[in-house]
């Protein structure tokens, strides 16, 4: 994300919402998505970020989960906000981050503590180390959602990046001393049975985006060609469906995957070059980390957010994308075929399946 030095600033979005009583978790909810976007409160139930295009757009998917939930919720540019100044502001800003720097630098700290401590005593054992490897993976998908809200360059950045680094070094420096790891993560062990996910009920979360429409298309092409799919308000039940990108089910982020590569590794179709490329720009969308930084990224991004602005309904917005996700495909997939003939390797950086390559372009004439 571009920062913004507190000297630019000259604008402000701001988003003011008023809530239902119900459902319950509504407000819990909100709060979360605020907080993951990086906005800060200015006032009583005004939120506010720096202006920009991600941040607009950001704040109107807000505004319509929101609406949709049956509350209010208002998106506005302002120049100034009545009672703050923008040195005010942005020192709220760099608070906040100041804290979640903090709060990620203690957790590797912790962790490094620890395996000093387990390497000593010569009780790191291969299942302890991938234990600490999941624990680090999971601050630094914290830490990368705290950097992509940093508007303003924070410096306790600098020490968290430091502390995950040095516990990478220490568990690299583990494995190359005896400790081996089991396999390329406890996540690709548990393959998937593709017999036992035909003609099943499929359901997600509605208003759709891109990781969950990319797994849509990956179900009906690759997975399931007889499933159906279903769209439920956050926080309703499956009813006996496979849910997927949700909370509480398998199908869903783990560790620094997004949905769509969670769902390459458990069906085993991570050796096709097509898939991967899907992968990777997918997750730079979704987790917005630019891990891959793939080039596609800005163009796919701007053509679903368009479709969904323009449609308005989960079901025509999964079939719109279908053609889409499908043209991507064979492109990345002849792409990687010619990289391989000029012996160059390929972009694509997940972990291997058996799958993928009997699936290349054959899914089109399904």
């Amino acid at each position: 994300m571009a920062k913004v030095r507190s000297s630019d600033v000259q604008n402000w979005l701001l988003l003011v919402h008023q809530l239902p009583p119900k459902p319950t978790n509504l407000r819990v909810r909100i709060w979360r998505k605020l907080q993951q976007l990086g906005a800060v409160v200015v006032k009583n139930s005004i939120y506010a970020l720096p202006f920009s295009e991600k941040t607009n757009e950001d704040f109107q998917w807000l505004k319509q989960e929101i609406a949709s939930s049956g509350g209010e919720a208002t998106v506005f540019r302002a120049n100034t906000v009545e009672g703050a100044t923008d040195k005010e502001i942005v020192a709220l800003f760099q608070r906040a981050r100041d804290e979640d720097y903090a709060r990620v630098t203690a957790g590797f700290e912790g962790i490094a503590g620890a395996l000093r401590d387990q390497k000593r005593g010569g009780h790191l054992s291969p299942g302890r180390l991938a234990n600490f490897e999941a624990e680090v993976q999971k601050l630094h998908g914290e830490l990368d959602e705290i950097v992509a809200t940093d508007f303003f360059a924070e410096r306790g950045r600098a020490a968290a990046l430091s502390g995950y680094e040095t516990c990478r070094k220490m568990m690299h420096d583990a494995q190359g001393h005896g400790v081996k790891r089991s396999g390329n993560s406890q996540i690709a062990a548990r393959a998937m049975d593709l017999s036992q996910y035909q003609g099943r009920r499929w359901v997600t979360r509605q208003h759709l985006h891109i990781d969950r429409l990319a797994c849509i298309w990956l179900i009906k092409r690759f997975v399931d060609r007889r499933g159906r799919f279903f769209f439920v308000a956050e926080g309703e039940e499956t009813k006996g469906g496979v849910g997927f990108d949700m909370f509480g089910v398998d199908l869903t982020h783990h560790g620094e995957d997004c949905t769509f590569e969670t769902m390459l590794k458990r069906f085993d179709l991570g050796d096709d070059p097509g898939l991967c490329g899907i992968a990777e720009i997918v997750h730079d969308i979704d987790l917005k980390d630019r891990k891959f930084t793939r080039k596609e990224v800005a163009g796919l991004d701007a053509v679903v957010t368009g479709l969904a602005l323009f449609l308005k309904n989960d079901q025509r917005l999964a079939q719109q994308a279908t053609g889409l996700f499908d043209g991507l495909y064979v492109l990345l997939g002849r792409r990687a075929e010619k990289e391989k003939q000029k012996g160059l390797a390929p972009a694509a950086q997940h972990p291997p399946g058996r799958r993928g390559a009997r699936n290349q372009e054959k899914h089109v004439r399904r």
